[in-house]
C-alpha cells in the first residue's frame, strides 16, 4: 500500500510517500501525481521518503519519470529523508545522477534557489 501526500508550497510540489513503492503501487503514482504535474507544468518537486518502508526497480523507473516530466520545462527534483536502505537501492541506479539529494525538506528547498 502507497499513500500519498502532496502539498504546494512556495512554488514547489511536496510529494511524501508512505508505504511500499513497487510494482503493485506505481500506479498511484501514475494516476494521482503526473497528471498534477503536467496540468501545471510545475518545474520544482521534493519527494520526500522519510516514511517509505521499500522501494523496488518499478518505483525507482517511476521515480525517473517524475524528473524527466518536470526537466522538460528545466526543473528539478529532489529526494529528502532517504534511510540507508533506500540509498544502497538507489545508489546503483540511474535515479542517483538524475536528482539532487538532501537531508530534509527545508534544505531542499534551497538547491531550487527560487
Amino acid at each position: 500500500m502507497l499513500k500519498i501526500d502532496m502539498e504546494f508550497r512556495k512554488g514547489i510540489l511536496f510529494i511524501r510517500l508512505q508505504g511500499k513503492l513497487n510494482k503493485y503501487t506505481i500506479h498511484e503514482i501514475e494516476d494521482n501525481v503526473i497528471p498534477v504535474i503536467l496540468k501545471h507544468g510545475l518545474k520544482f518537486i521534493v519527494v520526500n521518503l522519510d516514511k517509505l518502508q521499500s522501494i523496488d526497480s518499478y518505483g525507482i523507473q517511476t521515480l525517473i519519470k517524475l524528473n524527466e516530466l518536470v526537466s522538460r520545462w528545466n526543473g528539478k527534483t529532489t529526494m529528502c529523508s532517504l534511510n540507508k536502505y533506500m540509498k544502497e537501492n538507489i545508489s546503483n541506479t540511474d535515479l542517483k545522477s538524475k536528482y539532487f539529494e538532501t537531508s530534509d525538506e527545508l534544505t531542499a528547498i534551497e538547491v531550487f534557489k527560487i
